[in-house]
């Protein structure tokens, strides 16, 4: 096991959670253009092991794991949604982020996208959490 996927492992074992990633197949992500390329699909569940409460959500893989059969790791997951948490909260600001053109409708649809998870994270996990989950690197 890699020295980063010993940090992810601690923490879901100090923070009482399970991972779970299950194959979904060649499913397009919403940002994702005609002849776009991605890794291949994954529902991912992170579960609280105390009250069972749990967080479902949308992931795909690299496309370099795809080529090579690897599942996504509980780092891999974890390291991607640690910076989720802290998506600007307008839409002007998240054009200004991440380079979207403020008038494309699209932009607004992956804007909506993207903060509904960001809430759903912050909602997930407690500040602390998200502090913990920030240094795993």
């Amino acid at each position: 096991m890699s020295d980063y996927e010993a940090q992810a492992q601690t923490f879901l074992t100090d923070h009482g959670l399970t991972f779970k990633a299950a194959f979904g197949g060649q499913k397009c992500p919403l940002w994702c253009d005609k002849g776009c390329q991605h890794g291949d699909h994954y529902r991912v569940t992170l579960k609280r092991v105390e009250n069972r409460k749990s967080i479902s959500f949308d992931f795909w893989n690299s496309i370099s794991d795809q080529r090579n059969g690897k599942a996504p790791t509980a780092y891999d997951v974890l390291a991607c949604i640690s910076s989720d948490f802290y998506t600007p909260e307008t839409f002007t600001d998240f054009c200004s982020e991440y380079g979207y053109d403020p008038d494309s409708r699209k932009a607004e649809q992956t804007f909506k996208a993207v903060d509904k998870f960001a809430r759903r994270l912050r909602e997930f996990f407690s500040e602390e959490e998200a502090r913990a989950l920030s240094e795993i690197q």
